[in-house]
């Protein structure tokens, strides 16, 4: 499962190569190799690690797995086995505990429990992987319990104070490429912009994600202050006319303008690349721009 030995120095590059080739952050990838064994790198002699295009192409086998479900823990065995990956290889069980128990935790209003098994979560599944797994289960499930919104509103605050903590802890790192300020509209979930925000912070975006909720004009006016950062709103919901104009004359001059959400796919606002019903699109188109 290594690179071939036989490759010579010119075709290894290091981890930092390796986590841009395949968009998994490095702690991700570390705790592949040491916790399951799924990586098997070269070393130099000051013991940095190195890789080749056979150890990307493992990791493309890895994704499409855990894609379909599969736990980490799991992959390994069906990767020496090299099972045929199929619509055949669907497994959801441990996604459903993990599910249970981060419920489990909201319900019982633990901080630190929700902090860790979130911190646990996207240690060792990319952050696509732990958003559409646990985190859209779990706020479906929170969404109907009659606690007048108590559990939904706190697992969205720890999960957006997660956010905070993560990206603040990679602009420390200072790896960055590009920066994207993120910004919610009114009545628009700011679970989806955490999620957002976890997502770009893994693919070295410095993000900065506005926790208060914004009207049209207030986020046109924060779009036109970044005018150097790439700026998303995401607006659920539908806009008045008169808002609808505001964002359609803004997004025709500035081209780091993304939309995300219902309201600008409502209010017909096409602009290519850069108007979203949800954030999978503006994530990567993103991604593009940022390699270009």
């Amino acid at each position: 499962m290594s690179a071939d030995e036989s490759q010579g120095p010119a075709s290894l590059f290091p981890i930092r190569e390796l986590s841009a080739r395949t968009q998994i952050n490095t702690v991700t990838l570390r705790a592949w190799e040491r916790r399951y064994g799924l990586l098997k790198p070269q070393r130099t002699p000051k013991g940095h690690r190195l890789y080749s295009d056979i150890d990307v192409a493992i990791i493309e086998r890895i994704l499409t797995l855990v894609a379909r479900g599969v736990p980490i823990g799991k992959v390994k065995s069906l990767l020496e086995q090299d099972v045929a990956i199929d619509s055949q290889v669907i497994e959801t069980s441990d996604w459903l505990e993990a599910t249970a128990e981060l419920k489990a935790a909201v319900t019982g209003f633990s901080s630190s429990k929700v902090e860790h098994l979130l911190h646990k979560s996207f240690s060792n599944y990319p952050a696509p992987i732990c958003s559409e797994h646990l985190l859209k289960p779990l706020f479906s499930e929170l969404s109907i319990i009659d606690d007048h919104g108590a559990a939904f509103g706190f697992a969205e605050s720890e999960l957006v104070r997660y956010a905070l903590m993560r990206s603040n802890a990679k602009v420390a790192k200072k790896s960055l490429v590009s920066s994207v300020l993120l910004i919610s509209g009114h009545h628009t979930p700011m679970w989806r912009l955490a999620l957002m925000a976890l997502e770009l912070t893994d693919v070295k975006f410095s993000v900065h994600l506005l926790t208060h909720s914004f009207g049209v004009a207030a986020a046109i006016e924060l779009a036109k202050r970044f005018k150097h950062t790439y700026t998303v709103f995401y607006q659920d919901g539908l806009w008045k006319d008169a808002d609808k104009d505001l964002v359609a004359k803004l997004s025709l001059h500035e081209d780091r303008l993304f939309l995300c959400g219902t309201a600008p796919v409502l209010a017909n606002i096409y602009i290519e690349g850069r108007v979203f019903k949800n954030s999978n699109g503006c994530i990567t188109e993103l991604i593009k721009r940022q390699i270009h």
